[in-house]
């Protein structure tokens, strides 16, 4: 999720990726958030950052697919190989350290 600052006359003044007092939320397929990236003088970096957090999310996105095809049983952990193993079981961990630490129940994802 993005959200923008606007100017007095509406525009898009900045663009965040935490909500923030004076920001709305928006999404990357506003046309207007388009064209703010293209216009702006720090394109490349925006853009930069903008990939940098899609590709973060989908991380977590293809980590929730695969629990939900090895519950499913449509996939085997173990089909996977190893070193991908060895890091879903390595996220996990610290995320259920994390979720404990926090007094957050493991269902409940961070």
């Amino acid at each position: 999720m993005i959200y923008v600052k606007r100017t007095a006359d509406g525009g898009i003044a900045a663009i965040d990726f935490s909500p923030a007092p004076g920001f709305e939320q928006s999404n990357l397929f506003d046309p207007e958030v388009s064209e703010f990236l293209q216009a702006s003088s720090e394109n490349s970096e925006l853009i930069k950052e903008v990939l940098d957090r899609v590709d973060m999310e989908m991380g977590r996105v293809v980590e929730d697919l695969i629990d939900v095809l090895v519950d499913k049983g449509v996939m085997n952990f173990t089909d996977l190989p190893e070193v991908v193993q060895n890091k879903l079981l390595f996220k996990k961990t610290i995320r259920s350290s994390l979720n404990r630490g926090f007094g957050i129940p493991d269902e409940i994802p961070l």
